[in-house]
């Protein structure tokens, strides 16, 4: 036993199994990998679904390191340190590289606080394989796009690590149940685990809010379990099946189809990754079996092969690339742009990390230095931790750099705010702190609650206290009627609804939301007759939307010496968006005195174009929200109908 736990020296060879020789076609299958991905990243036609490249990716290595280990097991030359040592030294070197270089760049590309601060915390959780759980966590409403996360591609490689570090006790303690070998108890075993994967992967992908079938190991491991079982027994039998070929070429069309099949509206993974997962799994068992077949000759082709070799640094650097560059663009689609960025100058990328990092370390490996495991494994701890604390470094001082510039630079902060805590968005009963003196209450979803505290202070100054009762997509017409079947987006809110109309508020805010039954002007009426009649009601009629996150496009476009004219959008595309909306809330309203509607297109609009600055001032977060500016032009131009609603004016 103390083998496995030992620091002792290693080499490089494996042991001489039928999955520890050097396979050329699965270097292919790893180009095949690659190639999707960053085809499907680039956004070439025909690739919508290459992202499945990271399932293939997935069975790959559970394929050669499961029997990996296995093979060391039985042979009796296991060391679990000396597993981590090699997988750091073939991990670490080319990704923190990559991170460093992503850390330098980030300043001079990230627009705003706002994608800094999810950088930051990427920058610190990418390192230490576990950014996963952030990008799960940070799914959502209020998410910002794929393209201006630099580090998203890291998810996938923290799942491969926590794979990593689980596998050895699994496939140890599996050894010891099956008698010190892997028969039948362990087949067992392994069916278990991938039946139960497989099923919560089933059960818990997910279309509406964060998927943890997508980021989380567990659900996954059921496509590393579908490569480790391709071992000597299953390639035996493989080498009794008839039409080898034909069977292979099954593996490599489950590929294609879902490549070809799938797209970003995709459920997945669901039962859907199967497609992938077991294509590779065939291509691998038959490309052992039956190596002469067509598809393992394709695979074993030269520059297939040395595709597949640089494929991980290709990975590392294609995604990083492409998002630094397309947030210069805001996002603007150039599919000559992106091939040149992820794919021609993320391959080149690639070739020198394979040529100066990986090379080396391998050349290092296979002439026997001897350096025990346990240094190794502590060394790329260490550089793991250092480099997030590195990163966030770097992400602190840069967010307060940035933060200071956006601040000075566009007034975005406005005049100072209330702090009120009256904010109730996840609760069903208002705090009794909130009702006391005059009561005012603000409806709305994430565009009420991006407006709130400088609503909030405005109201206090003029003697009312205004609690928030809503949150991000929560339509506040789904308080209208108690049969719509989507009020389950506002369930929890709607007691603190019913306590806030048993205190007849003397005044209520109201901005309606984008999404949802908007040009039903029934419901408009049927939600303000809820309330008392003396109760005064001022609907904030929407700002006119824009084509791109504002704040961002105009801060980029001064960087780059760009116009701000792709920060605008035509009055016409502006009317078009919003007139059947605010059409609907004056036909509903309009036998309802205590209602009174404002128009805020004018302040940000002439008879041609709708702009969300004026000269330096800017007054959007993003496409829709208003920062505090854009809130405080609103209530300036519109005193005396603020006034009216807090019972001040007739």
């Amino acid at each position: 036993m103390w083998v496995l736990w030992s620091g002792r020296s290693w080499g490089w060879n494996a042991v001489a199994t039928d999955t520890g020789r050097y396979l050329p076609f699965i270097d292919g299958l790893r180009a095949v990998a690659i190639l999707s991905v960053v085809a499907c990243h680039i956004g070439i036609p025909g690739f919508s679904g290459g992202y499945v490249g990271v399932d293939v990716f997935f069975v790959i290595s559970g394929f050669l390191i499961i029997n990996q280990i296995k093979d060391q097991l039985t042979a009796g030359t296991f060391s679990i340190l000396g597993f981590y040592a090699r997988r750091t030294l073939r991990i670490h070197p080319p990704f923190i590289v990559m991170l460093l270089v992503v850390f330098i760049a980030a300043p001079v590309f990230l627009p705003t606080p706002g994608v800094y601060q999810d950088f930051g915390r990427s920058a610190v959780l990418a390192p230490i394989m576990l950014v996963n759980f952030v990008f799960y966590l940070k799914q959502g409403y209020f998410d910002i796009g794929a393209s201006e996360k630099p580090l998203l591609h890291t998810w996938t490689l923290a799942v491969e690590e926590q794979f990593y570090l689980v596998a050895p006790f699994v496939l140890l303690a599996a050894f010891h149940f099956g008698h010190k070998r892997f028969g039948r108890r362990v087949a067992l075993v392994a069916a278990a685990l991938f039946a139960v994967s497989f099923v919560g992967c089933v059960f818990r992908t997910s279309s509406v809010g964060p998927n943890a079938a997508f980021y989380f190991m567990h659900w996954r491991i059921w496509e590393f379990v579908a490569g480790g079982i391709i071992g000597a027994p299953l390639v035996e039998l493989a080498r009794k099946v008839p039409f080898g070929g034909f069977w292979s070429l099954v593996g490599a069309g489950g590929i294609v189809s879902a490549v070809v099949l799938f797209d970003a509206n995709t459920l997945f993974p669901s039962w859907r990754a199967a497609f992938p997962a077991f294509g590779a799994g065939l291509v691998i068992l038959f490309g052992l079996s039956h190596p002469s077949n067509v598809v393992a000759r394709a695979l074993s082709i030269g520059p297939m092969r040395f595709i597949g070799l640089v494929s991980y640094s290709w990975y590392l650097w294609h995604w990083p690339l492409l998002a630094l560059v397309r947030i210069s663009r805001l996002g603007e689609p150039s599919l000559l742009v992106d091939c040149l960025t992820g794919g021609a100058a993320g391959f080149a990328m690639a070739c020198l990390s394979y040529r100066y990092i990986e090379i080396p370390i391998r050349d290092w490996r296979r002439r026997g230095i001897a350096w025990p495991s346990g240094k190794i494994f502590a060394t790329g701890l260490s550089a793991g931790i250092s480099t997030a604390m590195i990163g966030g470094l770097v992400a602190f001082l840069g967010n307060i750099w940035l933060t200071n510039l956006v601040a000075s630079t566009y007034g975005v902060e406005g005049t100072p705010r209330s702090r009120s805590v009256c904010k109730v968005t996840d609760s069903s009963v208002i705090p009794q702190e909130c009702m006391h003196g005059r009561l005012a209450v603000l409806l709305g979803d994430s565009h009420a609650a991006a407006m709130f505290d400088s609503l909030a202070r405005n109201v206090q100054s003029l003697g009312s206290n205004l609690i928030y009762v809503g949150r991000g997509g929560c339509d506040p017409l789904l308080f209208a009627d108690p049969n719509q079947p989507s009020r389950y987006r506002c369930a929890d809110l709607l007691s603190a609804f019913a306590q806030m109309l048993a205190q007849h508020p003397a005044t209520v805010i109201l901005t309606p939301a984008w999404v949802g039954n908007n040009r039903n002007a029934r419901l408009w009426h049927d939600l303000f007759a809820q309330f008392d009649p003396t109760t005064r009601i001022l609907v904030i009629g929407l700002p006119p939307p824009m084509n791109t996150p504002t704040l961002a496009c105009v801060v980029l476009s001064d960087r780059y010496l760009g116009s701000r004219d792709r920060c605008t959008v035509s009055r016409a595309q502006a009317d078009a968006a919003r007139n059947p909306i605010m059409d609907a809330i004056k036909a509903g309203t309009a036998d309802l005195a205590n209602v009174k509607i404002i128009n805020p297109l004018p302040l940000f609009c002439d008879a041609q174009t709708c702009r969300p600055f004026s000269g330096n001032q800017v007054y959007y977060k993003d496409q829709s929200h208003l920062e505090t500016p854009g809130v405080d032009l609103i209530q300036q131009h519109f005193d005396s109908e603020f006034r009216w609603a807090m019972g001040l004016d007739k």
